[in-house]
């Protein structure tokens, strides 16, 4: 047991000595966090685009066509432009806007007179939600435009005149107008149908992006730490202490033991760091924190315990290196820690969740949420143990033979 201390105090006077090290590793998610959170505002992201539009009718019917894009909620979502013809055709092309929709002459002419015609909408291939936001948006006002023809489209004609209407035409249209609604009250109010709305508070809230991205960014630290970490074995054997260590009482498990501790220590405080950063932007409760900066730190180690017998069976300390990067990087790509899982595609991230760092990732925003069921995760806990001392004893083996010659 004394050489477990004596293994741990000497990592510990070695982080001292280079204190950058543990600040790279808790700057990592906190860069990361802060950069997300100021691109995205840590608000909530409602997708805007560029709609241009080209009125050529330039009559009343076609400006209140174009002003329904400027109401919410499309407002939100889209930014109007009027543009040229031309400008407009060559804008879309070169992918500048969402949607270009052009209106040609005679639309108000042609409502009034109930006559065919056709609007020229362009849509940008490279996106899908906000063209398909246009288009749908569009046909919604097309369709109302059909049935206020039908109910009192006979009533408009009296503005299909080459000059302003008089007095007498608007007080007969207004009149007639007034009697075509009377009619249609009876199959109007009273609705035939009641329905009661009642609002129920959610119980969980819509995280924003950075809350989303940043248990992401936590576990590619953890990642990107555990290969590091399990490198660093190689020093002891470019300084000799493992040649050393073999010639006296002493026992690998003991030294391997000591350094799992000043892992354990590391871990515990970036997660801490990461935690505390992922309540700052995401806002879960007090209570879950110290058990998901446990959990992080759990798996942490373990991750950093599997990554080890890889870097002992490597035939250098660059080739153990690349074989680290060879097993993190995919991972952490379909595990969800460059990108949450809701961002991928379905079959991506069911594959995802599979994974080691995918399940572990899963289960830290469960516990952030309050969603975490204390019975899984316990048997979650008592595997990730299990196969961390089983990856504890490979390298324990590692260490006693070919890594020594």
């Amino acid at each position: 047991m004394r050489l477990v201390w004596i293994s741990a105090l000497k990592d510990l006077k070695a982080l001292r000595r280079d204190p950058f090290s543990i600040l790279f590793w808790m700057g990592i998610p906190l860069c990361m966090g802060l950069l997300i959170h100021l691109v995205f505002g840590g608000s909530e992201v409602t997708p805007q685009g560029k709609l241009l539009i080209a009125d050529q009718d330039n009559t009343i019917a076609s400006k209140l066509l174009t002003g329904a894009f400027s109401q919410p909620p499309l407002s939100k979502m889209l930014v109007t432009e009027t543009v040229d013809p031309a400008a407009g055709l060559d804008r879309i092309g070169h992918g500048e806007a969402s949607a270009y929709l052009l209106i040609p002459r005679g639309l108000q002419a042609a409502f009034l007179r109930n006559q065919p015609f056709r609007l020229q909408l362009y849509t940008n291939p490279e996106q899908r939600i906000l063209p398909n936001i246009v288009e749908q948006s569009l046909s919604m006002m097309v369709d109302a435009s059909f049935y206020l023809q039908k109910s009192a489209g006979g009533l408009w004609r009296g503005l299909d005149v080459p000059t302003a209407p008089d007095a007498q035409s608007l007080s007969r249209m207004s009149l007639g107008l007034f009697q075509r609604a009377e009619a249609l009250g009876k199959y109007i109010y009273p609705p035939l149908i009641r329905f009661e709305v009642e609002t129920i508070q959610e119980k969980r809230q819509n995280p924003n992006v950075a809350a989303l991205f940043f248990p992401a960014m936590v576990f590619m630290t953890m990642l990107l730490m555990a290969n590091g970490l399990s490198g660093e074995i190689w020093r002891e054997r470019l300084l000799g202490t493992a040649r050393r260590l073999a010639t006296t009482p002493g026992s690998f498990a003991a030294f391997l033991g000591g350094r799992v501790i000043v892992v354990v220590l590391v871990y515990s405080l970036v997660a801490s760091v990461g935690v505390a950063a992922t309540r700052w932007l995401g806002g879960p409760q007090e209570g879950h924190l110290p058990a998901a900066a446990a959990w992080a730190t759990l798996t942490g180690t373990v991750f950093y315990l599997l990554l080890l017998p890889l870097s002992l069976h490597a035939s250098s300390e660059r080739g153990a290196d690349v074989m680290g990067n060879l097993l993190v990087f995919p991972l952490s790509l379909i595990g969800g820690c460059f990108f949450p899982f809701e961002m991928m595609p379905h079959w991506m991230a069911a594959i995802g969740r599979l994974t080691p760092n995918g399940w572990a990732v899963t289960q830290f925003r469960a516990i952030l949420s309050g969603s975490a069921e204390p019975a899984k995760l316990a048997v979650g806990s008592a595997c990730l143990m299990a196969a961390g001392a089983a990856a504890f004893l490979l390298s324990v083996r590692r260490l006693r033979g070919v890594f020594l010659a």
